[in-house]
Order: structure tokens, then C-alpha cells, then sequence
């Protein structure tokens, strides 16, 4: 029997849409931070007399649940214009990563009729640079395939001629931003697309250098302490956690919180290395420590931003001081779960390894006799330790294991059948239920009602 699996969307927002917080009040903060604000946000175009509502995500062609932050920012942007506080969304692209933002999983079916994942490269991969510093260009076609959804054919099409109105683009990560705006914006709107390296390049990251070179120290050790008191909090049963970022201090040699581009991949900044913005890049705490300074006024991020993201926090107190801390605009968690209609089929027989195990090992497989096993294995337990009497009774049980074998052959033979099935299907589940297919490959009906439900769990706020 198959069925497909869900297509109703199941939608996170925490704080719970009742409690959400509300964007920062630009008159309560702290006089650098307003400053920073007022020039980045005139730096990247943007009116610094509106509240900015912002998200950002690595450069992709990304799955439902990043689409759903950029539909809670729009939705939020619009809510606050309608009540006469006029706002605007924006999604940061965070252009350093060296994420393989080109290639986009379909989903197939094999000659066996269970389902396959395949990658579409529509882009180089990236070789360990980031995706700023990858060209843009077209989109290579997606290999020959039985796609799991005929239909997913069109939306393929969709994507690539996305990627190829961007092969213009100053990067690789901007092509894939702006190719991703542009599939997602009859369920989003318009939302403006500016690149995290813009943000070190703009007053805000002007400033936060200066800061690092006057006292490069201060910055690592406070770095490092917030990463290890993060880890502390999160210890269990003596088990330590791995930290949510890398400590700058690697003993040998003390790191920055940036990347530098080079001709053979990003690399980490050193100590006393020159601070040239032009080709740093900052790292995932400083990224975000940047958008929430200067770039916005309310950040949406996704559940994995939500926990590296108090950390940041934690280190700027310790660093920079509890008024720059304090002036952070305030973050929200959103994401969504949305699944393609894959088809899920059903295990009527089944055989678990365990179960087969069992089979394997027993000396009474298909014997119409008394049951030999109990006896077996009181006889090897009798026996003293590494004594002859003890081997031969193991002996005299792996004979009668093998008999079993033989006497039982067509009944194991059913079995390791089942036992592959299961494992095929087991496969094939797993992929149905898979819920980081790209959001392009998703049709009008599901995205639209991803954003009705969006709507629904913001009408409280």
C-alpha cells in the first residue's frame, strides 16, 4: 500500500506569536549604536527612518523553512505599515559562507520504484571559497532522470531561468540571492536583497574593525569565554558539547573573528595581520553580531541562528560592554516544515535486522523437533572458561546452527528477502519525509498556503 506524505505545513514561531518581541525603539539606543545604524543603513540604501524587519541565509535556491522567515518579515513589515509605523523587510545573503549553494536535490524514482535523491549542480562547485568571491553564470541543465513528480519538470525550468536572469551578477552568491527572490516573490513580495560582506564593507563594519585592532586581545578572549560558557550550559552527564563556533585562540596561533579570501580558499585572520575590509570576510557570530547592530531593527532567524545567536550576544556584553549589548535589535526564531506529495509505502511483512539475527542463530529453525536451543546454551555456560568441554559445546551448537541452515534455507531465504525490502523501503521513506527539497520545486497551492498559515500565527503579535 502507498500513500504520500503530507503536504499541510507545520509552522515554529518562538516566542509564541502572543509574546513575539517587538523591534528595537531607535530613540532608547545607545549613541554609537545609533549612528552605526543611521550611516549603514544610508550606506546600503535603505530609509534608517523606517523600521527595518530583516532575515538572512546562506546563498541557495533553499527549502521551505528559510522561505518561511522571509514570509514572517514580510508579513511583520506589512503589520507595522498598517498601523502607521512605516517598515520595510530585508533578507541579508550571507555572501561569506563557503556553502555549496548550487546544487539543488530532486527527487526520483529508480527502476525499482523506490524513491532516489539526485544533485543538480547548477553551479561549480565552490572548493572551500566563499560565494562571494565565485563568479556568476548560467545555469548548467539537470541530469537525465525519472523525476518522482512529473510536474517537478516545469518548476526545474523555473529555477534555472532564475539562476540564468542573474549570470550577471557581481557573485555567485548574489546570482543565487537574487535568482531565490525572484522564485520566491509571488508568495513573499518584494524583499530587497543586501550581501553580509556589505555590512563589514558600511560604517557598522568600520567600525567594529577599529574596535578589533585597538584591542584584537579583548575581542578573542571575550570571544572564547562566551563560546566555552555557552558549551558549560549545555554540558550533560559530563558529556561536553561541540562549541557553536570555533575558539579563536587555537594555542598555537590566535585567530580573529573574520576570513580572508585567497586564490586556494578562505582562511582564517590571524593576529597582527592587516585588516584590509576589501578581502575579509566576517564569521557567523560577527555576521550576525553586524545585522542585529546596524542592519536591522527585529532579525528573524531560523532555529540553528537561534542558539549561536545568544552566544554573540554573550560576547559583545563581554567585549564591547552590557549598553552596546543591550542595543541589539531583538531576534525571533521562524521556520516551517513543508514536504513534497512523495509517495510513503507501507512495510506489510517486515523483517528487522534484530529479527533476522535471531534467525540466523537458531539451532531449532525450521524443526518439527523438541526445541534444542535452551539446551545448547546451558551446556556452554556449564563449562568452565577456555575448558575443551566448554569449545566443544559451542562447536556442537554452531553444527547444529548449520543443520538449521540447511533444513531452513527456503525460510531464510524469505527472510533476508523481506529483510532487503524493508531496507529499500526504509530508504525510500526517509527520502519522502525529507522536508530540505528546495521551495521551488514546491507547487502555487502549497507555498500559498504555507503563507496563509503565516499570516494565521502572526495575527496575534
Amino acid at each position: 500500500m502507498t500513500t504520500t506524505a503530507s503536504a499541510q505545513p507545520d509552522i515554529t514561531i518562538e516566542p509564541a506569536a502572543a509574546a513575539c518581541r517587538m523591534p528595537r525603539s531607535i530613540a532608547t539606543l545607545s549613541s554609537d549604536v545609533a549612528q552605526w545604524r543611521r550611516d549603514t543603513l544610508d550606506e546600503l540604501e535603505i530609509d534608517p527612518a523606517a523600521i527595518v524587519i530583516a532575515t538572512g541565509h546562506q546563498a541557495a535556491i533553499w527549502h521551505p523553512g528559510i522561505l518561511a522567515k522571509d514570509l514572517v518579515v514580510r508579513g511583520l513589515a506589512d503589520r507595522l505599515t498598517a498601523t502607521g509605523e512605516p517598515a520595510v523587510p530585508l533578507h541579508v545573503v550571507a555572501d561569506h559562507d563557503a556553502n555549496d549553494g548550487g546544487l539543488v536535490r530532486l527527487p526520483t524514482i529508480a527502476e525499482d520504484g523506490r524513491l532516489e535523491s539526485i544533485g543538480w549542480r547548477l553551479r561549480p562547485s565552490p572548493d572551500g571559497r566563499g560565494l562571494r568571491d565565485r563568479p556568476a553564470g548560467p545555469a548548467a541543465a539537470p541530469p537525465p532522470c525519472h523525476l518522482a513528480i512529473p510536474e517537478i519538470a516545469e518548476r526545474i525550468d523555473a529555477i534555472r531561468g532564475a539562476v540564468d536572469a542573474h549570470a550577471d551578477a557581481p557573485s555567485l552568491a548574489m546570482q543565487l540571492g537574487l535568482a531565490a527572490a525572484d522564485l520566491a516573490r509571488p508568495v513573499t513580495g518584494e524583499i530587497p536583497r543586501r550581501s553580509m560582506s556589505s555590512l563589514l564593507q558600511a560604517a557598522v563594519g568600520r567600525a567594529i574593525l577599529d574596535r578589533i585592532a585597538t584591542d584584537p586581545e579583548a575581542c578573542i578572549a571575550a570571544h572564547d569565554a562566551a563560546v566555552e560558557a555557552d558549551r558549560a550550559r549545555r554540558t550533560t552527564s559530563g558529556r561536553s558539547p561541540r562549541g557553536v563556533a570555533r575558539l579563536l585562540d587555537r594555542g598555537h596561533a590566535k585567530e580573529l573573528p573574520l576570513w580572508r579570501d585567497t586564490e586556494d580558499g578562505r582562511r582564517p585572520v590571524l593576529l597582527g595581520e592587516s585588516l584590509d575590509a576589501a578581502s575579509l570576510r566576517p564569521r557567523a557570530l560577527l555576521a550576525t553580531a553586524l545585522a542585529r547592530l546596524a542592519g536591522c531593527d527585529l532579525f528573524v532567524h531560523g532555529l540553528g541562528g537561534g542558539v549561536y545567536d545568544l552566544v554573540m550576544e554573550d560576547w559583545l556584553a563581554r567585549w564591547l560592554g552590557d549598553e552596546i549589548a543591550a542595543s541589539l535589535a531583538p531576534a525571533i526564531v521562524a521556520t516551517a516544515t513543508l514536504r513534497l506529495p512523495l509517495p510513503i509505502q507501507r512495510i506489510d511483512d517486515p523483517m528487522t535486522p534484530e529479527a533476522w539475527h535471531r534467525l540466523r542463530n537458531d539451532p531449532d529453525l525450521a524443526s518439527l523437533g523438541e526445541p534444542t536451543r535452551s539446551a545448547h546454551l546451558a551446556a556452554i555456560n556449564a563449562a568452565p572458561r577456555r575448558s575443551p568441554e566448554r569449545r566443544a559445546a559451542y562447536l556442537s551448537l554452531r553444527a547444529a546452527i548449520a543443520e538449521a541452515h540447511r533444513r531452513g534455507a527456503v525460510m531464510l531465504a524469505d527472510a533476508e528477502r523481506r529483510l532487503s525490502t524493508e531496507r529499500r523501503i526504509t530508504r525510500s521513506n526517509a527520502i519522502a519525509h525529507d522536508r530540505t527539497w528546495s521551495f521551488a520545486l514546491h507547487d502555487d497551492t502549497s507555498l500559498a498556503a504555507l503563507a496563509t498559515d503565516i499570516g494565521h500565527a502572526l495575527a496575534a503579535v
